[in-house]
Order: C-alpha cells, then structure tokens, then sequence
C-alpha cells in the first residue's frame, strides 16, 4: 500500500510488493513476488496475529494461489484470464457456490410445501432475493450469472405453477399468470436479475477514511467516513435508508 516510488525501489531491489484487501476478518494478500515471499508474509501473517490479537489463522480457509488458478473472496471468484485477442484481464464474477446457494434459495420457496400459497406471496417472496443477489454481485463480471439466474427462476416458478396447476393448459397459464411475456400477479412482476446494471471495478478505496489513512483523507470531507454504531446520526440516517 505504499507509494509507487517505493514500490519502485522494492522491485528494483528484487524485494516483493504487496497490497492487503480486507473486508470485516476476511482479507486477501495479493504479492507480486515469488511463491517463497507468499509463504513468508503468510508466515509473518500468523505471527503477528498470534502475538498481537491472540488470533490463528484458519487452516481450511487459508489458500496460497496464483492469481491465473483464481480464489474466491466474499462471493466473488477473481482469477486472471486471456481474451481472444490476447490481452490479460483480471475478472470478477460470482463463485459457484454463491450461485448454487441462491439457487437453492429460489428452490425451496418454489417446492412442493408452497403449492398452497399464491403466485403473489410467492414472487414476494422470490423477488428480494433476486434483487438483494444481483445487487450485491453487481460490482464485477456478473452479466451471464445473472441472466442464467433469471432463466432458472422463471423455470423454477413454470415448475411451481404446473405443480399448482396440474391440469391447466399453457394457453390458460399464459392468460393468468402472464403480462407482458413475464410471470406476474396483481401487479407484482418476477424479478429478472439480467436488467441489474453491471459496475465493473469500482476503486473506493482512497475514500474511505481509515485511521492508516488519517493524513491522507480528511474523515470530514472524506465519501465514507469513520463513524461508531453509538453515532445518534449515523443509526438514523440507516433507519431511515432501511424504512
């Protein structure tokens, strides 16, 4: 995280550079070096945890990769590929197992314990899912995932309605359950996460006020700034947003 004059003159020196990501306890460590300078900063890593927070390392979630294997870090898998016309792009998409878990999800409100309810209270039920999960994969490479959530909610819904339905044909379905080519009831549409707008790297961190940054960024002025969950403020403004 240093300046690029320093890390200059580490590289020149043959020293590794590196960046920290973190995000709650959750961080990543990206090193541009050899794989013997991962496992000395991973190495000094768990001693200063130890020693410091009296904390250890996870050994099931502690990887040491190479950026073109890939890893996976809050939902997202990045991993460093080549296009077709050469060039090496570092991408950003959602992990298989965050999509097989909000699959899962779109499963189980669509089973066969939810036949009783109405369409309505089901698509209330699917829609903050698919809206809450496109949102929050909508910083990175995640255009496809999204139109192959959609594909699979809409089957998923088709299998729930025939379920209800047995006996119904598609003529009949389409003329109760269908408004403008889209399963909907009184009004309420099934969410296709496909028209999710995709942000793809969006670099905040010379924003965020962070007590390593203090003489860089002023907390004031800065775009997120440092505040307490006791903030009288802070807590309304919140509930406010979440009302």
């Amino acid at each position: 995280m240093s300046p690029g004059w320093r890390r200059q003159h580490r590289r020149r020196k043959g020293l590794p550079n590196f960046r920290l990501v973190r995000f709650a306890d959750d961080f990543v460590v990206l090193v541009s070096g050899t794989r013997s300078d991962a496992e000395t900063i991973r190495t000094e890593i768990g001693e200063l945890l130890a020693n410091r927070l009296k904390m250890t390392l996870s050994v099931e979630k502690t990887h040491l990769t190479h950026i073109d294997e890939g890893f996976v870090f809050l939902g997202f898998r990045i991993q460093r590929r080549r296009r077709g016309d050469g060039r090496q792009v570092v991408l950003t998409i959602p992990s298989k197992d965050a999509l097989a878990r909000v699959m899962h999800k779109i499963k189980e409100a669509t089973g066969a314990g939810a036949v009783s309810l109405r369409l309505l209270d089901v698509l209330r039920k699917i829609n903050p899912i698919l809206r809450g999960w496109a949102a929050y994969f909508r910083y990175g490479a995640s255009k496809r995932t999204f139109a192959y959530l959609g594909w699979y909610a809409w089957w998923r819904v088709i299998y729930w309605i025939r379920r209800k339905h047995p006996h119904m044909a598609w003529k009949q379905i389409r003329r109760r359950y269908y408004g403008a080519d889209r399963i909907c009831e009184d009004g309420l549409v099934l969410y296709n996460p496909a028209k999710m707008h995709v942000e793809r790297y969006r670099y905040r961190g010379a924003q965020i006020a962070t007590p390593f940054n203090i003489d860089e960024v002023d907390p004031a002025g800065a775009r997120f700034r440092r505040t307490g969950h006791d903030d009288a403020a802070f807590v309304g403004h919140v509930s406010e947003l979440v009302s």
